[in-house]
């Protein structure tokens, strides 16, 4: 034990011997006899170094191991969280297909206070810009032109006239720059086309600035992971095009406004999306809510759903199962089901045993053989392979 001489004396015990061992004086302690003195033959002696710190390291360990394995408790909700649900609820609303249909969740501020100004000139120099980049990587432009197609061919968007709008010297619509990113280690989707809502433009605001972001609804990702290994069986589906199934009411279609043309030498064109938008602050949530608002608009006549597209999903990836085949069966039936009835397709299915992937198409899975182990066979889901 090492002890500071400043509480030496308050330790010290009316006791003592000499000529211990020949040469040392033994002290009797609160903690018992201490030895001191010379001795003959050589020992091997230990340095310690005693350094007076004024924080409390273990302390800190300790406190930040119980804030890391505390259960987290519901979230707060604010008055912008009070202020996007009552926005939905009040006017989402499902097509005659059952697709949803949302509105932008817009600040109060907006636009009176924080208004939006003109945006397309700026949009056209930056389309302009990365075109050219494009031209030099004939295979990346020739991907670009056929997914900006494919949005077409979906009626995800639709041609509109150059004229930004504009009421009481305010402006209603906004331009969103885009670009590519690729995904070269991706199955399905080696480019996707991200759209930048957070561009400033000439009111020195962008899109996101106007828009609320929503609450955070999506799962903690490690929760949903344990939870699927709890299953005896389990599968694992991706909701395709997700953010792309869900349609933004009209009057809010102009606020995602973009140029396109199929050639450089043709003239560029104005587009506005349709849906939901990756890259809008708010897409995130809109995305999510809508999912959950599905089970709620289909729980009577499939309850199991609730629990999967509440609790067993990471944002447009869904990971459940269950303890016999029978019920597992029936899941992967409802949810697919359920799913298809919004417009959402479940592709890309995995399983782990295989007659629960009988009844479905082949071009619906990720991979046909899976079940069948090779050394190379892998696959990935949410990045761990």
């Amino acid at each position: 034990m090492v002890v500071g001489s400043n509480i030496l004396p308050k330790i010290l015990v009316l006791s003592l011997k000499n000529d211990i061992g020949g040469s040392l004086i033994a002290q009797n302690t609160i903690f018992g006899w201490i030895l001191s003195g010379p001795v003959a033959q050589p020992i091997t002696s230990l340095s310690t170094q005693v350094i007076e710190t004024m924080t409390d390291p273990l302390g800190d360990l300790l406190k930040k191991f119980w804030e890391q394995e505390e259960v987290s408790g519901a979230q707060t909700q604010t008055d912008e969280d009070t202020i996007c649900e009552d926005l939905y609820r009040n006017t989402t609303y499902r097509r005659n297909d059952g697709r949803y249909v949302i509105k932008l969740p817009f600040k109060p501020e907006s636009p009176n206070s924080m208004a939006l100004g003109h945006s397309r000139l700026s949009a056209q120099q930056q389309y302009i810009s990365i075109e050219r980049n494009l031209e030099k990587k004939p295979d990346l432009q020739k991907i670009y032109a056929e997914v900006l197609e494919e949005y077409q061919t979906l009626e995800h968007i639709e041609r509109t006239n150059a004229q930004e709008i504009i009421r009481d010297g305010k402006y209603f619509s906004f331009y969103l720059p885009h670009h590519a990113v690729i995904k070269p280690d991706s199955k399905t989707t080696k480019v996707r086309v991200v759209f930048n809502a957070s561009k400033l433009f000439h009111s020195g605001l962008s899109l996101n600035d106007v828009l609320h972001t929503g609450p955070i609804l999506q799962n903690d990702l490690m929760l949903v992971i344990i939870r699927w290994r709890l299953y005896k069986y389990v599968f694992n589906g991706d909701i395709e095009k997700m953010y792309r199934q869900i349609y933004v009411h009209k009057e809010d279609q102009d606020f995602q406004r973009i140029l396109f043309r199929e050639s450089p030498s043709g003239p560029v064109e104005d587009y506005k999306l349709k849906t939901v938008t990756f890259g809008v602050s708010c897409a995130s949530y809109l995305a999510i809510r809508t999912l959950h608002q599905l089970p709620e608009d289909s729980k009577p006549k499939f309850p199991q759903v609730a629990k999967i597209l509440v609790n067993e999903t990471y944002v447009d990836d869904i990971l459940s199962g269950g303890h016999d085949l029978n019920s597992t069966k029936t899941s992967v039936s409802q949810i697919i089901e359920v799913l298809k009835s919004a417009g959402y397709p479940l592709r890309k299915i995995t399983a782990n045993n295989r007659s629960l992937l009988n009844e479905i198409p082949e071009t619906h899975l990720l991979d046909s053989e899976i079940l069948q182990f090779h050394d190379t066979s892998t696959t990935k889901t949410l990045g761990i392979r």
